[in-house]
């Protein structure tokens, strides 16, 4: 009989949600501080001796979970634009813990003012410069610069001031690409790495050998004290993840490759991905007792009888979509696609817990 894995197996850092009650009024071109004075001296020296490189992560994984019209950034290979709308640090107050009500009420009470110097949305712009970076907010139709100080405070409208960064993850050809959050929080949670220190190589295709490692990792599973025995494919020997395939299908994660032979190098399919994840889904106990494994796209016919279901479910959670109103099943995934499609996979399951 299979094991079924425990909720809570994954141990990840949830980075999701940043705003979580920490929202600041304006003075002009200042950032009036509304969070106790010794948190912000401690959050600003943390700040000014931040990378500029740090500061893009942070960014990024701050991102993840917001809609695109409450929160954008813009990267280029010298600066960071980044806008928040006021309606979104509003709704923090609602859908977050509120460690600093006093700054909730001075927002509040400002938030006409607020409006009128900055408009609809906060916007931030972080310019390289040497060894170091220059910060700016949009004000009076026009940048102003900010410093270091201000900047923090705008840091903690996005992200809590304990965040530890891994080193490495500034990929530059993932700079500006459509994923670049999502390759971030993989790469910060020690679930997916890059293909050089420096590159990740978004658009290179996933085979099914790193498919089961980047399972095994956000499944929380230890080698050491998991693996029980080979596994029953033949074409193992000498593969570098030989034991987590062996631990993954021991946990069912991974029937969907049923035959003698499990060939590692092979590029990964579209429903392959999407059974897996939904596999994975199942296995961590969260709850889909409630949500319909409606397959609706126009290609259902291509797709392998098993995996039907699991991209319907896929589907209707809004972890995976197709284009034109097919899912192209037999296609394979891109290095970016699977970081999407696992980045929200682990915010349903941080939503469970």
């Amino acid at each position: 009989m299979k094991k079924i894995m425990l909720a809570g197996a994954l141990s990840i850092v949830c980075f999701t949600g940043g705003l979580g009650g920490q929202a600041y009024a304006q003075e002009a071109v200042g950032v009036a501080n509304s969070i106790h004075q010794k948190q912000t001296v401690a959050a600003t020296d943390q700040l000014q001796a931040m990378s500029y490189q740090d500061i893009y992560k942070i960014l990024l994984l701050s991102k993840v979970g917001f809609e695109n019209n409450e929160v954008t950034i813009v990267t280029t290979k010298t600066n960071i634009t980044v806008k928040i709308s006021l309606d979104a640090i509003l709704q923090s107050y609602k859908d977050g813990t509120n460690l600093y009500p006093e700054g909730e009420k001075e927002f509040k009470e400002n938030f006409e003012e607020i409006k009128k110097a900055f408009g609809n949305a906060i916007q931030i712009k972080i310019t390289q410069t040497g060894n170091g970076f220059k910060s700016e907010i949009y004000t009076a139709n026009k940048w102003e610069v900010i410093s270091a100080a201000d900047l923090n405070e705008m840091l903690l409208v996005f992200a809590r001031a304990d965040v530890e960064l891994k080193p490495g993850g500034y990929f530059k050809d993932a700079i500006g690409h459509w994923a670049e959050s999502y390759i971030q929080l993989l790469y910060q949670a020690d679930i997916i790495n890059g293909s050089s220190a420096t590159t990740f190589n978004p658009n290179g295709q996933v085979t099914r050998g790193e498919l089961a490692a980047i399972i095994f990792r956000a499944s929380g599973l230890n080698v050491n004290e998991d693996y029980e025995g080979p596994a029953t494919y033949t074409d193992l020997n000498g593969f570098w993840g030989a034991k987590e395939v062996a631990i993954l299908e021991e946990y069912g994660l991974i029937d969907i490759y049923d035959g003698s032979q499990f060939e590692p190098k092979k590029p990964v399919t579209r429903e392959e991905m999407a059974y897996v994840t939904a596999r994975y889904l199942q296995a961590m106990e969260v709850d889909l007792s409630q949500v319909s494994s409606n397959n609706t796209f126009t290609d259902k016919n291509q797709m392998r009888k098993e995996t039907v279901e699991a991209i319907g479910l896929l589907q209707q959670l809004g972890i995976l979509n197709g284009t034109n109103g097919k899912f192209n099943p037999k296609g394979n995934l891109t290095r970016a696609e699977v970081s999407k499609i696992l980045t929200l996979t682990l915010m349903k399951l941080s939503d469970e817990e």
